[in-house]
Formats: structure tokens, sequence, C-alpha cells
């Protein structure tokens, strides 16, 4: 039996026990903790069944030339079901170009995250997006400044190409890209409660786009049994450096939004 089963099966005998045990003792605050269990219990089958398939597709596409999300402007986003942060990039053809991930969590952190989902908006942390290979393209420093959420972004070989500040205002979020040397390159903000965005740079090119359940591709047959997908286009006239930030910034965004942490 696949372990993503056995997940599967220990997490509902656990949810089946603990609904028991409250219902035997009436307690009285069943309802306030009814999704707290059901997180507990599903959140390892996802977490293992999002793993399992991340290894399925190095696997296949180790055989393959790389690719990277930074070489396509349609980064479609697979929705794993994971409470824990991490993103499945394919291209318009249904190929696997890549997946955002943290790194480095102490292991208290990662334990936490795979049962709450969004904990880690609360915490510094590093992430970052990589290629079909499992190469780093694009990695960033996340954490408080002033009361800001704030990316120090780096690209493929470490060097620092730039910056993300972020402030929310209430549902909706605000921010601005910064280039290396401070150069204010794009405001960024959510155009609706749904996180949908249209983002141009300050010389008024197109940077990147997302409208909650719009997919050109839904019909190809490479994406028909797919439950969960979400289109962002990029703007082909950015230079590489202003792709490393949009990628970074998209991923960090789409993580949440995929979550249902808007």
């Amino acid at each position: 039996m696949k372990k993503e089963n056995v997940a599967l099966i220990a997490g509902l005998l656990f949810m089946a026990a603990a609904a028991a045990v409250m219902f035997y003792y009436e307690v009285e605050l069943l309802n306030a903790l009814a999704f707290p269990i059901f997180a507990i219990g599903i959140s390892p089958y996802f977490y293992i069944r999002s793993k399992e398939k991340e290894a399925k597709w190095l696997s296949e596409a180790a055989e393959l030339a790389g690719k990277s999300l930074l070489d396509e402007n349609e980064w479609i986003y697979e929705y794993t079901g994971s409470s824990y942060s991490s993103l499945t990039i394919v291209n318009k053809d249904g190929e696997y170009i890549g997946a955002y991930k943290i790194v480095n969590l102490p292991l208290w952190k990662k334990v936490v995250s795979m049962f709450l989902s969004g904990l880690d908006a609360y915490y510094s942390f590093t992430a970052g997006v990589f290629t079909s290979h499992n190469e780093p393209a694009v990695a960033f420093q996340k954490r408080k400044e002033n009361g800001r959420n704030v990316l120090e972004i780096r690209n493929h070989e470490g060097k620092t190409v730039g910056y993300y500040k972020e402030e929310k205002k209430l549902t909706r979020t605000n921010g601005a890209i910064y280039t290396a040397d401070g150069e204010l390159l794009c405001d960024v903000k959510t155009k609706s409660l749904a996180g949908d965005f249209h983002l141009q740079t300050e010389d008024g090119r197109f940077f990147a786009s997302y409208m909650q359940g719009y997919f050109d591709y839904a019909m190809k047959p490479q994406f028909q049994k797919s439950t969960a997908l979400d289109l962002v286009k990029v703007g082909d006239q950015l230079s590489e450096i202003e792709k490393t930030l949009a990628a970074a910034v998209v991923c960090y965004w789409m993580s949440y939004l995929q979550r249902g942490n808007r």
C-alpha cells in the first residue's frame, strides 16, 4: 500500500477516534475543535502525497533536458492540497518546469507548518524556486522589518538582485518591488479579495497577472485530470533580473493563495 494511502487511513482513524472520545465525554468545544482535528488528521496525507508526486516529477524530469520557469512566460501552479508551503510549476504544455518550497526550516517549524496552513506568514524563512532538475533558480529570505514583510531576492548565483516590501491592508496586499540599488521597479497590489493582480513596471511594461478561476488551457488533455490549477502570465519584455524578481514575488504570493490564506 502506498505511503499516502496509509497516511490517509491513519488520519481518518485518528479523526474518528477523536470524535468518539469527544462525543463520549460530551465535550462542549466539539464544534471549535472540529477543524483543528480535521487538519491534524488529513495534513500528513497531503504532505506525503505532495512529496511522492515531487519525487515522481524529478525522476521523470531527470531524463529530459532541464527546464526553468525563468525560460517561460506562463507559469501554471498545480495545487497539491498540502498545508505545507510548496508548489509544483508546469508550463502551458504540461511539462514540469520546477517547484517552489521553503528550505532549511527547523524541525518544529516544519512540523507545525504541516498542520497549520499559513503559519509561515508569521516567521522568517528562506525559500527557493528550483528547476526541473532541482537546481536553484531563484531564492529569497523573508524577514520582518519595521512591521513589514521584506523579501531579499537572490539569483541562482546567490547574488542579491532586489527586494520586495509588503504591507497588509485589511484583506488585501500592498507592496513594492525594488532593484538591488533601491530603485522602484513595480508597485504591487491585489485587485480583489480573491487575490487577482495585474502589475506593470514603473515605465509601463507588463510585469505579471493572475485571475482566480481563469485558465487558458483547461481543455488540453494534459490538464483535464487536474483538480486545481492557477495560471500566472509574465511579461515577455522583462530582463533576467526582473523575471527573477517576478518569480520570487509570484511564488511567494501563490503559496498563500493556493492554501486559502489571502
